[in-house]
């Protein structure tokens, strides 16, 4: 597969004038190669990726280690050898990202996280990860759950992590075990005027630590639950610990389907994780009941859809991390509607974010974002053959506590994905396609700025080899 990209992106200009403006423009290209394309269980496969920013307004000559590079070596599912600028996903994120991102979508479904580490490469807005490695190895009779799965990763960052995944299966029940170790670099913290924290967490010098995090995962009919906990030596001696829970589960009261999603995440003060960021999410949870409704029930001219409602509500209880820590807490709230047709669907979804649940006077700097809003999506599925398009809006208000931060967004995106038929298809016009908008208006020093984005890629396919080419276009203005 070869694969060539072009991105436009913002850097700077600006003049003297009592109306300042700001611009910029940044491009990039990449290449990919692949053969065979996909994974074919008998045979061999290599692949391997660049891409290269490039400034053009102001224009800079391009450097070598600016361009970013990554290769693949791969036996079908059952070997993976990565090398290159690599970002890591799945199980490492466990011990740099103490407490999951409550994202709180009212109507999504229960998805469990990657066990199995996951590995990316440069993209098409090029790659600022670290030079490392991994290999994922894939063991036993069968595909995908029924093997069990070893891997291990290294980075020039001085992480090093390795696991390793079983699953069983007893009559209904399917459990998924997993096991992670790591040992990893912190350079040494000493305190200074722009640290918040440093007068509670613990000043160290130079070390090495290690951890380990634990996994399961479980499907039982209507029961799906997932777990993790890590814990990890600390700079100045002790351990660290923090884990999560979370499940969904799927009722049926009458004809009506019912879902319940909900988490928990908790963790020890303070306990800093392998990039160095201090835990301040002592406590988080949330619940996220949902109905569907089928509307053929309703009227007979509608029973191929369905109504979908859910609303999701989130609390997290954190630590100021000061000299005498006090505890605050601050909620999220989101509610959605979906009208589900076989060749439409039309969603609202409502947030409040930010909700302050505690009296304690902060600073802005300390409480989560408050913000208000909605955004209104529709996804056609029959618009362009074998494609689905998606076009949605939405509006925010934000506050961080001071009106010089309030600020409106409007944003806007159109998203174009091929679809069904496309594996029979050596070459297609219609490409995969995404273009967004955002506009940002901040209240009281007048700033307004405005970005547009778009991105197209369109792919040749031959046996057992791929041929593509990807385009990216970003603008930015900015005026005060």
């Amino acid at each position: 597969m070869i694969v060539f990209g072009m991105l436009l992106a913002p850097a700077a200009f600006g003049g003297n004038s009592p109306l300042e403006q700001q611009a910029s423009a940044t491009a990039g290209g990449g290449i990919e190669f692949s053969l065979p394309y996909g994974y074919l269980d008998f045979l061999p496969g290599v692949t391997v990726r660049a891409s290269l920013p490039l400034e053009l307004h102001p224009w800079k000559e391009p450097a070598l280690d600016e361009v970013a590079v990554a290769g693949r070596l791969h036996w079908g599912n059952r070997l993976m050898v990565y090398g290159g600028q690599l970002s890591f996903g799945g199980p490492t994120s466990l011990f740099t990202t103490a407490a999951p991102t409550m994202s709180l979508n009212p109507l999504a479904g229960f998805a469990f996280p990657a066990t199995t580490v996951s590995v990316g490469m440069p993209g098409f807005s090029g790659s600022t990860a670290a030079y490392g490695g991994a290999v994922m190895a894939s063991l036993g009779k069968g595909f995908a759950k029924d093997r069990v799965r070893l891997w291990a990763t290294g980075s020039q960052r001085k992480r090093f992590f390795a696991g390793a995944t079983v699953p069983f299966q007893v009559a209904a029940v399917e459990l998924s075990l997993s096991t992670t170790a790591g040992v990893w670099f912190l350079e040494g913290k000493l305190p200074s005027l722009g640290d918040s924290w440093f007068a509670s967490a613990p000043v160290y010098d130079d070390v090495w630590l290690k951890g380990v995090a634990l996994e399961g995962r479980l499907t039982w009919r209507w029961l799906r639950l997932y777990g993790a906990g890590v814990v990890a030596e600390q700079p100045r001696g002790g351990f660290g610990y923090w884990g999560r829970l979370r499940g969904s589960v799927d009722v049926t009261a009458g004809k009506v389907p019912l879902r319940l999603l909900a988490g928990i995440h908790g963790g020890r003060p303070e306990s800093i994780t392998a990039d160095g960021s201090v835990l301040r999410e002592t406590l988080q949870f949330y619940v996220n009941p949902q109905v569907t409704v089928e509307l053929g029930e309703l009227a007979e001219v509608l029973e191929e859809g369905r109504l979908q409602l859910g609303v999701a509500f989130g609390a997290s209880f954190k630590n100021t991390n000061q000299l005498q820590p006090e505890c605050f807490a601050d909620g999220k709230l989101r509610g959605g509607v979906a009208a589900i047709f076989p060749q439409w669907k039309l969603q609202l979804v409502g947030e409040w974010t930010g909700i302050r649940l505690s009296n304690l006077e902060l600073k802005a700097s300390l409480r989560s974002l408050e913000k208000y809003g909605g955004e209104l999506s529709l996804a056609l599925h029959q618009l362009i053959p074998h494609c689905t398009v998606r076009i949605s809006g939405s509006g925010h208000y934000e506050n961080r506590g001071g009106s010089e931060k309030d600020r409106i967004v409007a944003a806007g995106n159109l998203n174009l994905r091929q679809t069904s038929g496309r594996k029979n298809q050596w070459f297609s016009l219609v490409p995969d396609l995404t273009v967004s908008t955002e506009m940002v208006f901040r209240r009281l020093d007048g700033l307004y700025s405005a970005t547009t984005e778009a991105k197209a890629s369109w792919n040749i396919q031959f046996p057992y080899v791929k041929v593509g080419a990807w385009v990216a276009v970003q603008l930015k203005h900015t005026t005060r």
